[in-house]
């Protein structure tokens, strides 16, 4: 029976050291996988902040690139306004010109008609230059210029019609051309990045 007894005792020495080795490699195997989940919480913390971060810097780099845009915007607007204030004022001061300057400027534009048959036809705001001194003087230097009775209603001006065309030299349709033809320049300083 003693020898009974010590074969239990080995027996259970050995199942109970059996045990003893697999929860002791059992707990070292979930040591280790609740080190991974603790590794794999911590590296998906990181990437969470990360993802934040870079989703911040990115809306804040659309908000500051909104709000460049606005200021170059309000800076184009300001300059289209100024320049057409500028386009308006060279209107008017052309329109208040003394009759010398507005009779030189038609001058100069109808030498280049000379030997043609053409006719005349005043804006009504111009009217007032085309005293019946100037028409004659005008009549002796193109006789073959007929001036139309009728004027063209709110214009400051004159065209000149020869053959059925039309060579517009209203004041306003003379800048429109300026504008035109400076408009590629003025954009670029327009969009000049120093603003």
């Amino acid at each position: 029976m003693k020898q009974l007894d010590a074969l239990s005792e080995q027996i259970l020495s050995r199942i109970k050291q059996s045990g003893e080795d697999r929860i002791a490699k059992h707990e070292v195997e979930l040591e280790k996988k609740l080190e991974d989940s603790r590794l794999h919480l911590v590296e998906q913390q990181k990437q969470r902040k990360h993802n934040i971060r870079l989703a911040s810097e990115a809306d804040y780099d659309r908000q500051l690139q909104s709000l460049q845009n606005k200021k170059r915007n309000a800076i184009l607007r300001e300059k289209q306004m100024i320049l057409e204030s500028v386009y308006q004022a060279v209107i008017d001061k052309m329109s208040a010109w003394d009759d010398e300057t507005f009779q030189q400027f038609t001058e100069s534009i109808l030498k280049h008609f000379e030997g043609e048959d053409f006719k005349l036809t005043v804006g009504e705001q111009s009217r007032a230059y085309f005293t019946e001194k100037f028409k004659e003087h005008l009549k002796n230097g193109y006789s073959q210029m007929t001036i139309s009775e009728e004027t063209v209603p709110n214009k400051a001006g004159f065209i000149v019609e020869i053959d059925g065309i039309d060579y517009n030299f209203f004041f306003e349709q003379l800048i429109m051309e300026i504008k035109k033809e400076f408009s590629p320049e003025l954009a670029s300083l327009a969009f000049e990045k120093n603003e």
